[in-house]
């Protein structure tokens, strides 16, 4: 099946059950009836042969286009037997006075570890996760777009290895550390503050979205560590004219511990969402900065196109230093499937390394 008519296909698959699903009467108060859209996506990796997975989501009725609960998630099998789950839900409640953030993960699934740093290696250790993670952010509202909350998580992970780990593994605990092979377990606890004036969480056409965290973390089972982590998001979404809109976003995430803690908990950039182009977990490091801009215009009907760019990079916090600032650029399509501005997304997208296109399927914005 050549691009054109996966495209075709996805586009159809999605559009087709969310039209079945979405039967009811629009009233004059519903700005957004409830709608279910379930969307597959098929792919091959080297490290995984073929897989098979849905993406999809539950998008309830409401009266106001900036406050949708939803349930969205997605899951993935590959001929390999490895599989990935992922559910988010998103709950406003009492009259938007609560809001309830929650996610809940687990995968049997394969990654590389390419070391730790802001520069390329020599490592490519082949490793399959097995974790499970659940967070859960309860928020109130202070104001119509001010929320404060906390942060209860837990985290349990394993890592199974090929014959080649045990050649390299002095080698590698010797340069970037041992903490994240061995399985490890943890607890967290925080707090949070946002401001959310966004006219639609989805595809903001106008508005401004910020948030910040802050964490603790404890070990249970595995190596002995505590760490703090600390955010900082903030989102602008400007219209331009004629639905034209300009949005950019600003990033920060750090993890900081007096001992040695799991790499698997270092920030790292690229994937889906996080600076495109980049191969995710190439690059790790205890804290991550970046800066990412998109212009996106609508093309026709339900139809849009997007262009982006991204700079930013991981370092660490002991020096902030920084060889090479990390770049990527690139382009896509949108295609709404339902009242509350919940798109599709196709992207492709390039970086300055000289790595290859890197190409993703996915149901919502990047920010």
């Amino acid at each position: 099946m050549n691009l054109k008519r996966l495209l075709l296909f996805l586009f159809a698959a999605g559009t087709f059950i969310n039209q079945t699903f979405s039967q009811e009467t629009k009233s004059d108060s519903i700005v957004s009836r409830r709608s279910l859209f379930i969307i597959p996506h098929p792919g091959y990796q080297q490290e995984t042969s073929w897989s098979f997975g849905v993406a999809g989501g539950y998008y309830f009725k409401s009266k106001d286009i900036s406050k949708i609960s939803s349930i969205s998630g997605s899951a993935d099998y590959t001929l390999l037997n490895q599989f990935i789950f992922n559910i988010t839900p998103k709950i406003y409640l009492a009259d938007k006075k609560w809001y309830l953030y929650s996610n809940l993960n687990f995968r049997n699934y394969p990654d590389y570890y390419y070391g730790i740093g802001n520069t390329p290696t020599q490592t490519k250790q082949t490793y399959t996760s097995n974790l499970f993670s659940l967070t859960m952010q309860p928020q109130y509202a202070l104001t119509k777009n001010v929320y404060i909350g906390g942060i209860l998580g837990t985290r349990y992970e394993s890592l199974k290895t090929d014959s080649n780990f045990h050649n390299i593994r002095e080698q590698i605990f010797d340069q970037y550390g041992s903490a994240g092979w061995e399985p490890y377990a943890e607890i967290n606890a925080g707090i949070l503050a946002s401001y959310d004036s966004r006219d639609n969480q989805f595809y903001p056409q106008s508005g401004i979205f910020a948030k910040s965290t802050l964490s603790t973390a404890k070990s249970i089972v595995g190596n002995a560590y505590s760490s703090t982590s600390v955010t900082l998001d903030f989102r602008q979404f400007l219209p331009i004219f004629n639905k034209h809109v300009f949005a950019w976003q600003i990033y920060y995430s750090g993890i900081f511990s007096k001992s040695e803690i799991p790499f698997q908990l270092l920030p790292t950039l690229g994937g889906r969402d996080m600076m495109r182009g980049f191969r995710q977990g190439m690059y790790r490091e205890n804290v991550v900065m970046l800066l990412q801009t998109e212009y996106r215009v609508p093309i026709y009907k339900s139809l849009k196109g997007a262009a982006f760019c991204t700079i930013g990079d991981v370092v660490n916090s002991a020096n902030y230093n920084i060889d090479k600032l990390k770049v990527s650029y690139g382009a896509g399509l949108r295609y709404r499937l339902n009242d509350a501005r919940v798109h599709l997304r196709v992207d492709i997208a390039k970086n300055n390394y000289g790595e290859k296109l890197q190409f993703y399927i996915t149901a919502t914005e990047a920010f």
